[in-house]
């Protein structure tokens, strides 16, 4: 049947309009809308503006009502889509990886700023989820070598489908960092978005965030916030001593312990840079 592209996004608006309205802005439901036309139609923000006329199959609109009621269970769009959009380029994403965010793009556009010029640079994304991290600086600084370690094999299954659909030549380590240490020469730089949320902080989270994001990416014991962190820095004191930069996303609440773990694993140069909100976000160190 022939509708048009107004008239389904103000159906579609009214069916989720209660659910959605509990976890998201005016503005995010815009966005999820128009990603579940686009995704299902190809209909573009574009389209709906000028009410385009579309013709809308049996199929698409059982997908629709499929993708609709799955919304109504709190279940995050990017995992009901399958994909989300890091960098300019699209990821697959299920419940077993963390859903990408923003302020993790800023952290890749910091490494790639300061190091775009780089040749021959080996870098470990150490807690690689979906491997938007590595797969991004391996296409983005194609003269580096990038390795994506994770601890989860259904993790790092999704991080190779990545891979293989953006064409990446990232290397994968299945292994517990902290337990083990990986084996790779002359590696000169980590960067990380380890677990830092603490389990007293799950109260203030948007419930459609635990109910289906991997609760072990997520959340560190509240008595050892910085379990991650100081292994980190173990590793660049101990055995990765070539390391010559370091770079994490962090918990803001703990910028000050974070930059002294690193200073006494000898990074001479440690700074805190913040995010677009204002707050402590990321660790630059180098030595």
């Amino acid at each position: 049947m022939l509708i048009s592209a107004r008239k389904l996004y103000n159906q579609l608006q009214d069916q989720l309009s209660d659910t959605l309205k509990k976890h998201y802005s005016t503005r995010e439901i815009d966005t999820v809308l128009r990603w579940l036309l686009e995704h299902t139609l190809s209909l573009t923000q574009t389209d709906i503006l000028v009410d385009k006329e579309t013709a809308l199959l049996d199929v698409q609109q059982k997908q629709l009502h499929h993708y609709v009621e799955r919304l109504n269970q709190e279940e995050p769009i990017q995992y009901v889509l399958g994909e989300c959009e890091f960098y300019g380029r699209t990821f697959a994403v299920n419940p077993q990886v963390l859903i990408p965010r923003p302020e993790t793009e800023e952290l890749v556009q910091l490494i790639v700023q300061q190091h775009s010029k780089a040749e021959n640079l080996k870098i470990l994304d150490i807690g690689t989820g979906s491997g938007c991290i590595a797969i991004t600086l391996d296409k983005e600084l194609p003269q580096s070598t990038v390795w994506a370690l994770d601890n989860s094999p259904d993790a790092l299954a999704i991080t190779r489908q990545n891979a293989h659909r953006l064409q990446s030549s990232v290397e994968f380590v299945e292994m517990d960092i902290l337990a083990n240490t990986p084996n790779i020469e002359q590696l000169e730089m980590i960067v990380s978005n380890p677990p830092y949320v603490l389990q007293s902080e799950r109260m203030n989270m948007r419930q459609n965030v635990l109910k289906y994001e991997p609760q072990t990416a997520l959340f560190v014991e509240d008595t050892n916030p910085l379990l991650f962190y100081r292994r980190i820095s173990e590793l660049c004191t101990q055995q990765l001593t070539r390391v010559k930069w370091v770079y994490l996303e962090i918990h803001e609440k703990f910028a000050p312990e974070i930059k002294a773990l690193l200073t006494q694993g000898g990074f001479v140069a440690v700074r805190t840079v913040k995010d677009m909100q204002g707050k402590d976000r990321f660790i630059v160190a180098s030595r």
